[in-house]
């Protein structure tokens, strides 16, 4: 094992505090000495200290720190092009073994709007491709979406996340709410009510909730139309 495996087994075993500060160590050390550590490595230091701070509730630092992770693992990728594919195997375990840049990216957008800084947090989600978006990236995105006013973004993301996750009741939640009809909302859920047994319930709770925002929805209006008259 080498230091940054040490840090790493560190960070899975909750030991926050301890991840922080030798990481900052081994970070200011590779910044003196360039050669020190190699790209992915360094790459690695940035997101377990970024995770800590993180934990530590140091959002903007750690949002800082998440970045410099990403510009890394910029240089990484180029590096790993330059280089001739010569033992293979091993540097494809090594990229598995590295932190995800969609968990990175990510984790900036979470440090974003508990900053309440909805407009970046879009920003960075939104240049993740779409094929490659996760369903929590594709939630918070639909969250930040309706949030800013982007209903049609909003229902995407929401729908991508039905397709995903056909389960995710939060995200049914979240289409009803923008006025998709409840029958559209079930039939994305069909598969699995009919194959896993016992989702009988299903079919009664969303009608349930796309009754009580139909209702929501036309008071909405009634009160904006009592408005325009006034």
């Amino acid at each position: 094992m080498n230091v940054i495996d040490h840090v790493r087994d560190m960070a899975a075993a909750g030991l926050h505090s301890n991840v922080r500060i030798l990481s900052s160590l081994l970070l200011t050390m590779s910044n003196n000495n360039p050669e020190l550590f190699s790209p992915a490595q360094k790459y690695q230091l940035l997101v377990y200290h970024a995770d800590a701070l993180f934990h530590d509730k140091e959002y903007r630092n750690a949002a800082c720190k998440y970045s410099m992770a990403l510009q890394q693992k910029k240089v990484l990728s180029k590096t790993s092009k330059v280089r001739p594919s010569t033992g293979g195997t091993a540097s494809s375990l090594q990229a598995q073994s590295l932190p995800s840049e969609i968990e990175v990216k990510y984790k900036i957008a979470e440090c974003y709007t508990i900053l309440k800084l909805d407009k970046d947090a879009i920003s960075v989600l939104d240049g993740i491709p779409s094929r490659q978006r996760t369903p929590k990236v594709n939630m918070m995105l639909a969250n930040l979406y309706r949030k800013a006013g982007q209903e049609r973004s909003a229902v995407t993301s929401y729908k991508e996340v039905l397709r995903q996750c056909p389960l995710a009741l939060d995200a049914i939640i979240g289409l009803l709410s923008l006025s998709v009809k409840g029958a559209e909302v079930a039939s994305m859920t069909m598969d699995v009510m009919q194959s896993v047994p016992n989702l009988d319930w299903l079919s009664v709770w969303i009608k349930a909730y796309a009754f009580i925002h139909a209702g929501e929805n036309l008071l909405h209006t009634f009160m904006h139309w009592s408005t325009d008259e006034n």
